[in-house]
């Protein structure tokens, strides 16, 4: 048994036929597969309460999709959505027991598993994952006409680091250490990325960095607009910067998605995940994983930023922290897992 949590069904029951419509409405897609020749498994039927993000945000609309893909796949299986204020409420409340399915992005994930930064001395070691749902990457965009291409070129020139704090600020961070850049040698300036590419487009900065979902679109608005070139790391750049922080994986801005961008850009990123607590069981985790792999990509479809859920290693390789054993035993079966 998996339990309910401890919000009120019927809420939950309403909650869930009313983002079932919507998410079918968004995903524009066509009939789901065909899921009866699955194995005969057992499991509670029943609702499952989903964490996402503000209900204006990418973490709800994509809590829709994927409760769409749960409620057509999983027999007798109703997820409702619980916005939230974001990831590190959604890990606590999951492994609290107080609901049963969340997103969280991967890095506050690694972060809650481990005891570390906002959850240092109180680590979640139950969070386990079910399934990748969507990426954040990591984009240099400049001028085409700067004769720019590769991040490592960046040192001297005039950038933006991004905003405060923010993701994009991050992972700048880590990438001027391991390259050297800093204030002695470059002109860096935190700025919003809408600020940081106008600039661009204006001639008073070389590049804007983005970590963001693909197609970012101030980037692409560099790109439609004058021609851009999103810049790239080498192998050997992204094996250090994974190596430094474990929390990003190794990814690429596929070619075509940027105006102009003929060829795909190798880039590191973090994971938006599905979570739930190590407690599942297993055949329902069993069940949602072989769900988000049949029709993930019919539900989520209409969402360009969710596109790397169409290829099958995206949903279960390269995680920050481990698969819950129900889903890792369909992703063994299904052939997916490369570990």
């Amino acid at each position: 048994m998996y339990g309910f949590g401890k919000r009120g069904r019927e809420n939950r029951k309403r909650c869930a036929a009313a983002v079932l419509a919507a998410a079918m409405v968004l995903s524009g897609c066509s009939a789901p597969a065909d899921v009866s020749e699955g194995p005969a498994l057992e499991y509670e039927a029943g609702t499952l309460t989903m964490g996402t993000g503000e209900e204006s945000g990418l973490v709800h609309l994509a809590g829709a999709a994927v409760a769409a893909v749960i409620n057509n796949t999983v027999p007798g299986i109703h997820v409702a959505l619980e916005p939230s204020k974001g990831s590190m409420i959604n890990a606590s409340n999951v492994s609290e027991g107080d609901i049963e399915l969340a997103l969280i992005s991967g890095d506050v994930a690694y972060d809650a598993v481990n005891g570390a930064y906002s959850f240092e001395g109180e680590p979640l070691e139950n969070l386990r994952v079910l399934a990748a749902c969507y990426q954040e990457v990591s984009g240099w965009a400049a001028l085409e006409s700067s004769g720019l291409t590769s991040v490592n070129q960046l040192k001297g020139k005039i950038i933006s680091s991004g905003s405060k704090a923010s993701a994009t600020e991050l992972a700048s961070d880590l990438v001027f250490d391991l390259m050297g850049i800093d204030s002695s040698n470059t002109e860096v300036y935190s700025d919003s990325i809408s600020s940081s590419v106008r600039h661009v487009k204006e001639g008073t900065a070389d590049a804007s960095h983005a970590f963001s979902t693909i197609p970012n679109g101030n980037h692409e608005s560099i790109a439609a607009e004058m021609g851009a070139v999103i810049l790239t790391y080498t192998d050997e750049e992204l094996k250090q910067i994974i190596g430094v922080d474990p929390r990003y994986f190794k990814t690429e801005i596929p070619a075509g998605t940027y105006t102009g961008q003929e060829e795909a850009v190798p880039t590191f990123g973090i994971k938006m995940l599905l979570c739930a607590s190590k407690n599942m069981d297993e055949d329902l985790a069993y069940e949602i994983a072989r769900a988000m792999d049949l029709n993930g990509p019919t539900y989520t479809g209409g969402h360009q930023f969710m596109a790397a859920m169409q290829e099958k290693e995206f949903l279960c390789n390269e995680l920050p922290i481990q698969l819950h054993e129900g889903a890792a035993r369909y992703y063994r079966e299904a052939g997916f897992l490369t570990e």
